[in-house]
């Protein structure tokens, strides 16, 4: 089941996957055309009620008027005012149909919609929602009522757009109001479709009974192409359930083989379409992802500055929630795209596959092939895929690996005790603060050499704990980074040293040392005062080790020291009992 208000792109892909498989189950493109709106009928739902979201699913397709059966005919002949109908001439014909009402979900039964003849482009500008149709599909009214076999493959390899009407009532191409669109409540309208090997358009449209986001709408257009793929087969043979005649291209004598290298020339088209859907779906949402971080760390930054005011009402624990939460919409989109990578090397490897199949059994293509193939440098692009595809993964993996360090941090427990792993927490914060571990332009690379004792798990509020870790690590880095724009002598290395152990069984020690320029005894003495900085303004509030001397401290029953001598460093000693009574802990947050 899918909530088109909710879609992400795995949805999208389920949805697909399923339709491409669904002509397995038919003999015409009718039927196949049948199964599909009847699961989109089925399958897209609100998930807050569990009702269906869809009033009216239905597929159109072009057809010329001398392949529609009798009973088509005569429709078309009847609305044209029984006139002679040339052979030739494009009627848009209702293939399948599903909907609230039992008419709806025959097309036998439809009124008007049955095969309505294209006579010309005028005549398609009198029918509002057909003439935006073909526009948003990214036609010409004057391809679809004659198609150029010319344009035609051009137009079907880059044709996937979607047709959007985000409020349906009182919309000029949305026609029936009164009697459709008011009574049935329907909110917004979504098709889409494409243009098949025979030049013919196909058409998806739901009426739907919610809103539909411009996010939803954009990820429908492999739909377009999953639908394709499913009537492709169809395109030249049977359309009709109960007719009995084979489609034939009416612009070129073609031969048997030649529709079949056709076909299978549109399927590898359609494929790669959807690879570059795919793709530009994946930079789509790789885009948000890198927005939403940035959104993350500018809200932590300004979060910082207020943190004392932000103890005293309690708003750590919205702060928790907050990235926590960002942190898991991060996390489903980026486990959804980095197994989709091994399933799009999968289908890269296919198509190539298929490549070499045809560069065996046709070892001398046309001028034309051959020239194609050396302007795309075949052999360099096969051998490159690989190596794309091994740094998407490496990109993917570092993003899983940010967010769950994220998740860690910012673990929503300020109020809550719990047993936890000290070096967890070390270690997410150390994943946060990497970006500024590693070399610049104006800085080395800092090392961090990590000295990890055997620690029992530690009753503790985790995530106050990681404020610690963050504040002191943060200034033991712009130590070091100071340091380095200040010495003559560049020859040492930046080091942040970090050590745990248990002392006399009675304390968890955790010491963070740094060998940057170290701190002269008055400003050591000053440290832990609030609103104290040595920074100069805009880099510095003051207040980060003052809150962390206070969780250390009132929170936790524990002690937090700072041992400097200028030029040799600074080190921060946190020492956390390892067992505490009721009467050590302070009501400070919630004051």
């Amino acid at each position: 089941m899918f909530d088109l208000q909710k879609m992400t792109l795995r949805d999208m892909s389920e949805c697909g996957l399923a339709i491409r498989s669904l002509s397995d189950k038919a003999n015409s493109m009718e039927d196949v055309s049948r199964i599909i709106i009847e699961y989109l009928y089925n399958h897209i739902i609100d998930t807050k009620n569990s009702e269906r979201t869809c009033v009216l699913v239905r597929f159109f397709k072009t057809h010329s008027y001398g392949e529609l059966p009798l009973d088509l005919q005569e429709d078309a002949r009847f609305i044209l005012g029984n006139i002679t109908v040339p052979d030739g001439l494009k009627c848009l014909t209702l293939l399948a149909t599903a909907g609230e009402v039992a008419e709806w979900n025959s097309r036998h039964k439809s009124v008007e919609h049955k095969a309505i003849p294209l006579k010309s482009e005028e005549a398609i500008a009198r029918i509002p929602m057909i003439s935006q149709l073909i526009q948003q599909l990214g036609l010409n009214p004057g391809t679809v009522v004659q198609p150029d076999p010319n344009l035609i493959t051009d137009l079907e390899q880059r044709m996937y757009n979607v047709f959007y009407v985000p409020d349906a009532l009182g919309s000029p191409y949305i026609p029936s109001q009164r009697s459709f669109v008011v009574p049935f409540k329907v909110k917004s309208v979504v098709g889409f479709g494409g243009l098949l090997p025979s030049g013919n358009m196909f058409a998806v449209l739901m009426f739907l009974k919610v809103a539909i986001p411009r996010t939803t709408v954009d990820l429908l257009r492999p739909l377009a192409l999953n639908v394709k793929m499913a009537i492709l087969p169809f395109d030249s043979g049977r359309i009709f359930s109960t007719h009995s005649q084979y489609v034939t291209n009416e612009n070129t004598k073609t031969t048997p083989q030649d529709e079949t290298i056709g076909r299978l020339n549109s399927q590898i088209a359609t494929l790669t379409q959807l690879l570059d859907v795919s793709e530009q779906s994946t930079k789509t949402q790789s885009d948000r992802l890198e927005k939403a971080i940035t959104h993350l760390q500018k809200t932590l930054d300004k979060l910082q500055k207020t943190q004392i005011q932000l103890i005293h009402t309690d708003k750590m624990s919205s702060l928790g929630q907050l990235v926590a939460g960002i942190a898991h919409e991060i996390n489903n989109p980026i486990n959804f795209i980095h197994g989709n990578v091994y399933h799009a090397l999968g289908y890269t490897q296919d198509l190539l596959k298929l490549v070499r199949l045809y560069q065996q059994y046709y070892p001398n293509p046309p001028q034309e092939i051959q020239e194609v193939i050396d302007s795309i440098e075949l052999d360099f692009l096969t051998q490159d895929l690989n190596k794309i595809f091994n740094s998407m993964t490496i990109g993917t993996e570092r993003i899983k690996e940010i967010v769950q360090s994220l998740r860690t941090f910012s673990r929503v427990e300020h109020a809550v005790e719990k047993k936890v792993d000290i070096h967890t927490a070390i270690d997410s914060t150390l994943m946060i603060l990497e970006h500024r571990l590693q070399a610049t332009d104006k800085y080395p690379k800092i090392k961090v050499i990590k000295e990890y004792g055997q620690l029992p798990l530690l009753d503790c509020y985790f995530g106050q704990l990681n404020q610690v870790f963050m504040n002191i690590i943060a200034n033991a880095i712009d130590a070091l980074q100071e340091g380095i724009g200040n010495k003559n002598d560049q020859s040492a290395i930046p080091t942040i040293h970090i050590r745990t152990q248990v002392l006399n069984d009675k304390w968890v020690i955790i010491s963070i040392a740094d060998n940057g320029p170290g701190i002269n005894g008055e400003v050591c003495s000053k440290l832990f005062d609030p609103f104290f900085t040595t920074k100069p303004v805009g880099k510095g509030t003051g207040i980060g080790l003052s809150i962390s001397h206070q969780i250390v401290v009132e929170k936790h029953g524990g002690e937090l020291s700072c041992h400097s001598i200028p030029g040799q460093g600074a080190e921060f000693i946190i020492k956390i009992p390892l067992r505490r009574t009721q009467n050590t802990e302070h009501s400070w947050v919630s004051s």
